[in-house]
């Protein structure tokens, strides 16, 4: 196999790899965000009472 094909495959792997990561911890962050959001919320309202 060329060296030029071998590296092009290595980097759409990689590509593939990273955008699965990068989703995968875009996930995270948005369910952290809304339970930081709900903390918050929640102990606002304790001060307002």
């Amino acid at each position: 196999m060329p060296a030029a094909l071998e590296f092009l495959l290595w980097c759409v792997a990689l590509a593939t790899w990273l955008m699965l990561l990068c989703g995968l911890v875009s996930e995270r962050l948005k369910r952290l965000s809304k339970l930081f959001s709900h903390l918050r919320e929640i102990a606002f309202r304790h001060r307002v009472k």
